[in-house]
């Protein structure tokens, strides 16, 4: 199996923990028997004579529903508030369970029955919280008025998320958040490669009681990280139909910012609001930012960020010609007939429109982008280089020509009208939450796809 590193835990806290501040004179606490993984759940709740209803959802850590201590009284306020520890995490009970994102819904179902059967609400996760909050809403769709999603991480194939994490230095990753103290106490790394280096499939390990135990030592965080990378959102994100405000930290090197102009784009109704110079928790390191935009998403829907969009369909205008030779850190946007790219590395290609791209031994992101046309020469050549491609559309007679090349595509609509893909020597594209429609393949593509004569695309 193929190698790859996976960061999970935002944070097991040392020593005891505050409660939340401020806590409103009508809060009540409680725990009660959860069925779906059969323990002991806390849950909290406050403002209780308000008639709309927020709940929260927290993400991996010690902390718990404590993660919201900034955000909850300033909330019930105006609204009832629902929030709870997550089974395995700070006050519920822990057991060697598998805490995946499915169970984590059912288990949320049962919550949110439980005190507001029948009532629409709004929903706000954070981390794993958000991931867990997409799926919900997507699940329930009428049951949601509005959301809200923090640094969401997975969505991305673990291998493309592998990737990203060995550019940036899992050693170094401490050193990215110094306001989060002791959020980041216990980072832990290299959990997919020990994974995979075990020879067992990781679905294998999260199903089995005794891999559970051995390989990630029956730990919670390490069970619900793990499950929540190997998840496929692509079934989920198309299905949430509420007004989605997602909120991010520029500087996240947990849940990379390419995550959020995926869901940005892929998300029917969304906005994105990006705050400089925050981490992994905005509602720790920019609270007051953080409370404003999730208040105004809860007032006004869609009022808070801005639309992620794409350059209209249709053929670039004009002839223009771009070309970059032996050049770093070049960028492109608006419309070319033609852009080649030639022995350069880190070029940018970002709202965009272009009938024949050409990149041949050099390092190209592709952004918000429609590449493609009519024409035998329209398309994706990527020759010798390594092709990163997010939030776009490729549409063409071959819409892409891979040649001793890596693509790594997120978020990417491929439409070949002869084929998606021709790699005459062989290529291995990551596939994202990404989509082929092509007179061979057709339908959504969440894997590492090895394609060739034999295996055409």
């Amino acid at each position: 199996m193929h190698i790859v590193r996976l960061i999970i835990g935002i944070g097991l806290a040392l020593g005891a923990l505050p409660a939340i501040a401020a806590a409103p004179a009508d809060a009540r606490e409680e725990f009660i028997d959860e069925p779906v993984f059969q323990g002991k759940a806390y849950v909290y709740r406050a403002g209780l004579e308000h008639e709309r209803l927020v709940v929260l959802v927290h993400g991996i850590g010690a902390q718990g529903a404590r993660d919201w201590r900034a955000l909850l009284p300033e909330l019930a306020k105006e609204y009832q508030v629902l929030t709870f520890d997550l089974p395995g995490f700070a006050r519920s009970d822990k057991a060697n369970a598998l805490y995946s994102p499915e169970k984590y819904v059912a288990f949320m179902s049962f919550v949110i029955e439980k005190y507001a059967a029948g009532r629409r609400f709004a929903l706000v996760g954070h981390s794993l919280g958000a991931a867990l909050s997409l799926r919900y809403a997507a699940t329930y769709p009428t049951r949601i008025e509005s959301l809200v999603l923090a640094d969401m991480p997975g969505v991305l194939n673990r291998m493309a998320y592998s990737h990203y994490l060995s550019h940036i230095g899992i050693r170094q990753l401490p050193n990215f958040y110094p306001n989060q103290g002791e959020q980041l106490t216990a980072l832990v790394g290299n959990l997919l490669g020990m994974v995979e280096r075990s020879r067992f499939d990781p679905e294998y390990i999260l199903n089995t009681a005794a891999m559970r135990e051995n390989l990630l030592q029956s730990d919670p965080a390490k069970i619900a990280g793990l499950a929540l990378v190997l998840d496929d959102f692509g079934p989920f994100i198309r299905g949430v139909t509420a007004p989605t405000l997602l909120v991010w930290g520029a500087e996240d090197r947990l849940a990379p910012l390419r995550t959020a102009k995926v869901l940005a784009a892929n998300l029917p109704d969304a906005r994105l609001e990006v705050l400089p110079g925050v981490g992994h928790t905005p509602m720790e390191e920019r609270p007051e930012a953080f409370n404003e935009l999730v208040r105004k998403q809860l007032h006004s829907p869609g009022a808070a960020g801005l639309r992620y969009t794409m350059p209209a369909a249709g053929a670039p205008a004009g002839a223009r010609h771009g070309e970059c030779v032996k050049a770093r850190n070049r960028a492109f946007q608006g419309d070319y007939d033609t852009l080649v790219i030639r022995g350069c590395r880190g070029v940018v290609v970002r709202n965009a429109r272009v009938r024949s791209l050409r990149i041949y031994d050099s390092t190209v992101e592709i952004e918000s982008s429609r590449i493609g046309g009519a024409g035998p020469e329209a398309g994706l050549r990527a020759d010798g280089s390594e092709v990163e491609i997010t939030a776009s559309v490729i549409e063409a007679d071959v819409a892409i020509t891979a040649v001793d090349a890596k693509l790594d595509l997120a978020g990417v609509r491929v439409v070949g009208r002869e084929q998606a893909v021709r790699a005459p020597g062989g290529a291995r594209l990551v596939f994202s939450v990404s989509e082929i429609d092509s007179p061979l393949n057709q339908g959504r593509v969440h894997s590492a796809v090895s394609v060739g004569p034999k295996n055409p695309m």
